[in-house]
């Protein structure tokens, strides 16, 4: 890909390889629906799961393609599952959150902020949380995953402003458990992009030291003119403010991308990468995975490549 600084691509197809077109053509009918009837579009940004009482993580049974050796597993010690207050706007609710790690190790350990898409709960994002967990060996990094309000458990209703709110709760939980600005990592897939590229760029409780996305949301006109083959103002969706491409101006720490180049949702040249190419900063990598769809970047370029590339990133010293 001319241009970037990129990772070697995969070239061939992995078995994991799972279709996703469903879900871009679940989106566009209400999409078109709203269209044809100018409702809010906020409601199409979010997809949560919240039809359960439990988390079943590893045992969810969606991610029963994921981790068939155990290679990925957590032990019982460093898996703490809790919950904690956010405070929006004056509206408070109850996040319910993971921690991957030794949390008596938090003063000095480096944590990744994983914050998740716009579909399911933690459960169905657990995977990427056990990778993580395991990226430049067991247990190195401390991960920390959340279902933002109106996610799974979590009460409340979602919302884009929220958004920030409550993944800055999730920071300020850290920074009073000792995590300070260089050892913080913030890592938004899909929908979690919002508020990992603003809170790198606008930071509220902390300031993130390196910014990770995959499979990013470049701007709310974007997705709907992808989604609709229409181009529409801005002022069309006057509830919605998400611009990643715009607002990643303002981030001047390093970046790594990863994203499928068969993206059937959020497409990779449209969205991910403007984002690539507008950032701020002086570090970047970018890391186009060659037949990845929108949810299977990590397994279609390999877990143990991807952790590696994971370890690699944050390890890196300008």
């Amino acid at each position: 890909m001319p241009g970037l600084e990129t990772m070697e691509q995969m070239d061939y197809m992995s078995p994991y390889k799972r279709d996703f077109k469903m879900q871009k053509s679940l989106f566009m009918l209400p999409l078109m629906i709203f269209l044809a009837s100018c409702q809010d579009l906020a409601p199409l940004l979010f997809n949560p799961k919240t039809d359960f009482e439990e988390y079943q993580w590893s045992a969810y049974p969606d991610n029963a393609f994921f981790d068939k050796e155990q290679k990925y597993t957590v032990p019982s010690e460093e898996f703490h599952y809790f919950t904690l207050e956010s405070d929006h706007e004056g509206q408070v609710e109850t996040i319910h959150a993971l921690y991957l790690g030794d949390i008596d190790q938090i003063d000095t350990d480096t944590v990744i902020v994983f914050n998740h898409g716009n579909s399911g709960s933690m459960d169905t994002y657990y995977p990427w949380a056990q990778l993580l967990y395991h990226a430049g060996g067991k247990s190195r990094y401390g991960v920390m995953m959340m279902d933002y309000r109106g996610f799974g458990l979590s009460t409340g209703s979602p919302s884009e402003s929220a958004l920030m709110s409550d993944v800055d709760a999730c920071l300020q939980w850290l920074k009073n458990r000792g995590l300070t600005d260089e050892r913080l990592i913030l890592y938004g897939y899909s929908l979690g992009s919002i508020p990992s590229v603003y809170l790198a760029a606008n930071p509220r409780s902390m300031k993130a030291h390196k910014l990770m996305l995959e499979a990013p949301i470049g701007s709310i006109n974007t997705m709907a003119a992808n989604g609709s083959m229409l181009s529409l103002p801005a002022s069309f969706y006057a509830d919605l403010e998400t611009h990643n491409i715009e607002e990643i101006k303002k981030v001047d720490q390093d970046l790594f991308w990863i994203h499928g180049q068969s993206d059937n949702f959020l497409n990779y040249y449209t969205h991910g990468e403007p984002i690539y190419r507008n950032h701020g900063g002086t570090y970047k990598v970018a890391v186009p995975v060659r037949y990845a769809d929108h949810h299977n970047c990590p397994f279609m370029y390999g877990e143990e490549r991807y952790c590696k590339s994971i370890h690699e990133f944050i390890r890196h010293q300008n």
